[in-house]
């Protein structure tokens, strides 16, 4: 369907920034997805050429099962029990498993950042946000929608090394639409309605590279590089249709973010984008270096947790 550009998407009086709200549908609950139509699907199933399979997803104890508690705030890493049961025949183990969705290689649904002045995405508020049945904009919408389409992957480290520029993965370096744009453009590589983003910053190389103290530092410092949530940013990647935009960092975007300035977390709730932090780009940036192959078949498969606000990726690429 017919969308607007980003210059063109409606604003409320006296606000700069669009309220990218039931343009696709009155009530829609994926926001940016909506881009991955089924022949999205199709052209993106011809990606698979080798049948190389890459995981992006880390064991559920990284990173917070490595450091102190109360490195976050409020997640820790999972406590995993096994139970086991003897019968007269068979034998035999359970276990549980007691988890923050978000503390590893995660999405954040629609409802994980609203806007304070207007809600979260499609102007559901926090009284709506009940886990009962009906609970708009669950992570559960998303896995019913379904992800597989095309991922393209920005490696920023080689890239920042070929243009001889200085790149930490603390320290809060920025990544504008202008730096995303010169990368695609150097691995040959252009976005196409439906893309998932990847963007490879080497923050996890970084964390799984350090000692104990300095991994610490690297997480609670809370000083990460990452994207510009710059509204140049927001408008990249509505006009180039993006479905979402995964990183390899703890927020995908710079962070601290600026007080009063926008944030892609703030797009969440304004243009109904998904983020995904924390995948596990390594293996795939060497492969794509390779091979010089960039984009990929992608698929995913959130929780099917009623009202989730976020939820373990479960996200794979194959070339």
């Amino acid at each position: 369907m017919s969308l607007p550009r980003y210059s063109d998407l409606p604003r409320p009086p006296g606000e700069t920034l669009p309220l990218a709200w039931n343009l696709w549908q009155a009530g829609d609950q994926v926001g940016m997805w909506n881009n991955v139509t089924p022949q999205v699907v199709v052209e993106a199933a011809r990606l698979i050429r080798s049948g190389r399979r890459f995981n992006l997803n880390l064991p559920l104890h990284i990173p917070l099962g490595l450091l102190p508690d109360g490195a976050h705030a409020v997640r820790r890493g999972p406590i995993h029990t096994i139970y086991r049961f003897d019968g007269s025949e068979v034998m035999g183990m359970d276990d549980k498993l007691e988890f923050h969705p978000q503390a590893s290689t995660q999405w954040d649904g629609l409802t994980h950042v609203g806007d304070g002045r207007h809600g979260f995405y499609n102007g559901v508020q926090p009284r709506d946000v009940t886990q009962k049945d009906g609970t708009p904009n669950g992570i559960d919408k998303i896995a019913e929608f379904g992800i597989a389409t095309r991922a393209v992957l920005v490696d920023l480290p080689s890239h920042f090394q070929s243009t001889g520029r200085n790149w930490r993965v603390d320290g809060s370096e920025i990544a504008t639409a202008a730096d995303i744009a010169a990368c695609l453009a150097r691995t040959g590589q252009s976005l196409k309605p439906g893309d998932v983003l990847l963007v490879r910053t080497g923050w996890l190389e970084a964390f799984r590279g350090a000692h104990e103290a300095t991994r610490y530092k690297l997480f609670h410092g809370r000083d990460y590089s990452g994207l510009s949530g710059a509204e140049d940013m927001w408008e990249f990647l509505w006009d180039h249709r993006v479905a979402a935009v995964a990183s390899d960092s703890v927020t995908v975007e710079v962070f601290p973010m600026a007080p009063g300035k926008p944030s892609l977390h703030l797009a969440i709730a304004r243009l109904g984008l998904t983020l995904g932090e924390l995948f596990d780009l390594d293996d795939l940036a060497r492969y794509a270096i390779a091979s010089k192959t960039y984009d990929f078949f992608f698929a995913a498969m959130p929780l099917n947790v009623r009202g989730g606000v976020g939820s373990p990726a479960n996200a794979i690429a194959i070339a």
